[in-house]
């Protein structure tokens, strides 16, 4: 193989890094959306488990499922990252409406505003991937220009909105930052392997 070509993510990492990232946004979300302590289950709850279940589980497997290179690979990329999409548009729904029934200001935070640009940038990179990259029908897919700008975008995209995650449980939880890094820890873990 030539110098500096990618190779496959192998198998054993692949599962070690989708279990650590499925895990983390299924728990991390659900405790995120109890808190503060005794808050339990309400509306807003569904925001963060939502947006993590999108963002961190399901976005993070794509990019991750890409990695493993091949045609099916890339499909499956295609489908895992559209469903992170969908669940996190439910989760944006979620917060939107909780602000209306709560007769709050939209928009008035770092986190709020970083999730709006997650979304309409994910939604923008989707269109993209699905009408000029997908492997069947792609009116560009072997265009090395885009194929760059999707990687290198959704990535970016990715990244904040990871950033955005510990943003909204500070609000939540506050300056224990010992709770934070605890939370931060399979984000740095999964980081490396999965953002560049």
């Amino acid at each position: 193989m030539a110098a500096g070509k990618p190779m496959p993510l192998a198998t054993g990492k692949y599962v070690l890094f989708v279990s650590i990232l499925v895990a983390h946004s299924l728990f991390g979300g659900y405790w995120a959306g109890t808190r503060p302590n005794g808050a339990g289950w309400r509306f807003f709850s569904w925001h963060p488990l939502l947006m993590m279940v999108g963002m961190v589980g399901l976005m993070g497997t794509a990019t991750l499922t890409k990695k493993r290179m091949g045609y099916v690979n890339t499909k499956m990329h295609g489908i895992i990252a559209m469903t992170g999409l969908m669940l996190s548009m439910g989760g944006f729904y979620v917060i939107y409406e909780n602000k209306n029934q709560m007769g709050k200001d939209h928009f008035t935070t770092w986190h709020s505003w970083a999730g709006l640009a997650v979304m309409i940038g994910c939604t923008m990179v989707g269109t993209v991937g699905g009408v000029f990259l997908h492997p069947d029908f792609g009116i560009a897919k072997q265009n090395g220009t885009i194929r760059t700008a999707h990687k290198y975008f959704s990535r970016f995209l990715l990244l904040v909105a990871w950033a955005a995650t510990l943003s909204g449980l500070k609000t939540l939880i506050g300056d224990d930052m010992m709770t934070l890094v605890i939370f931060a820890g399979p984000l740095v873990v999964a980081a490396p392997f999965t953002l560049m």
